[in-house]
């Protein structure tokens, strides 16, 4: 067993009480946010917490980073010597590396090997293992311009949480935690790693989960705000399969409800701030025939990008669905707009502009 399974199996209830925080039936007041009443929960079965005031979630280690104000690397060694009898220090100056995992060696499927795993449960393991950590990292001056932007294109702090989009604060940091976590040939299978071995989200720092079945079944990356010259918006994840982003959403409307089919995801989440049922295909070039079997219960609204690759791909999607016989209509954005978020953007205005923060 490694040093982050162990640690992992230390009780967060036992982890909170020796930092001195004030527990009562498994609650307490968040420490992450102003908190009136006991929000945050701890949950001993996967020494796990989330705070249900500020969405704060992770694990013992999580809690013992943030409250000791400690970065990741410091955590481990701090912890180890407080709770692993034996534990030998590592030493920063030799420069020597915590062990490597040569396996998938999360909890959740210690009990046989991650060769006899579905290949999508091992990467939704990685996906939400990459997820969390972003999510524990502290806030510094990335995640803050991450927030503004998305606070410019409108979306409000429900939205952004609903979605669960994140960022990652700190790159190097993400990288080692997930390579000390997972093995190299898991990484690149799932597509986050590049046959170097390297997070391909370097420049596309804000992430984008696909969800299913409340599990995330694929990854999105964004460049905050414009790219630079040679870089794309988006980055996707390396040989795996786009998927729907918001397909769950698909399984609770109703028959002869409309849907909305965007292009972009941002286009999606706004429409479903604005009260819309929506789904986006991530990008204009990609639908599988299979997919619309989905759609089948429902009135189908493209509303995709206002430029060349948009339109061809109308054109395309409704002679698909007709052969289906599944109902569908095409909105046009106005000339001056690009895409559905470009337009809801400026006619209702940032939230910054609408004094939403």
């Amino acid at each position: 067993m490694n040093i982050l399974d162990e640690l992992n199996q230390i009780s967060i209830l036992q982890v909170a009480e020796d930092l001195g925080l004030e527990v009562q039936r498994h609650r307490m007041k968040c420490p992450f946010h102003e908190d009136d009443t006991p929000s945050l929960v701890l949950y001993p079965h996967t020494n796990s917490f989330y705070c249900f005031g500020c969405a704060k979630t992770g694990n013992s280690i999580t809690l013992y980073s943030e409250i000791k104000n400690l970065d990741i690397k410091t955590t481990i060694n701090d912890m180890a010597k407080d709770y692993i009898t034996g534990f030998q220090q590592y030493n920063n100056n030799r420069k020597k590396p915590l062990p490597k995992i040569n396996v998938l060696n999360t909890p959740e499927i210690r009990n046989f090997p991650a060769k006899d795993k579905p290949t999508a449960e091992i990467h939704s393991q990685i996906y939400e293992a990459f997820r969390d950590f972003c999510l524990q990292q502290k806030t510094n001056d990335l995640s803050r311009t991450a927030l503004d932007y998305l606070q410019h294109r409108g979306f409000t702090e429900k939205t952004i949480k609903d979605f669960r989009i994140f960022a990652i604060k700190d790159y190097t940091e993400v990288t080692w935690y997930l390579k000390q976590r997972f093995s190299y040939i898991d990484l690149q299978e799932s597509g986050l790693y590049n046959v170097k071995n390297n997070l391909i989200f370097y420049s596309h720092s804000l992430v984008i989960p696909y969800y299913r079945d409340g599990r995330i079944v694929y990854l999105q990356g964004r460049v905050i705000g414009k790219p630079p010259e040679g870089t794309n918006r988006y980055c996707f994840l390396n040989n795996q399969p786009l998927t729907l982003f918001n397909m769950d959403s698909l399984l609770k409307v109703r028959s002869g409800e409309r849907v909305y089919v965007t292009e972009g995801a941002f286009d999606c989440m706004r429409l479903v701030q604005e009260g819309k049922t929506a789904v986006s295909l991530g990008t204009a070039n990609i639908f599988k025939k299979e997919w619309a079997k989905l759609f089948q219960r429902v009135n189908v609204v493209f509303y995709l990008d206002n430029d060349v690759a948009g339109h061809k791909a109308a054109d395309e999607l409704e002679k698909i669905f007709t052969h289906f016989n599944i109902s569908c209509t095409r909105k046009n954005l106005p000339d001056e707009y690009k895409d559905v978020n470009d337009y809801y953007t400026a006619k209702l205005g940032s939230n910054e502009q609408l004094g939403l923060f």
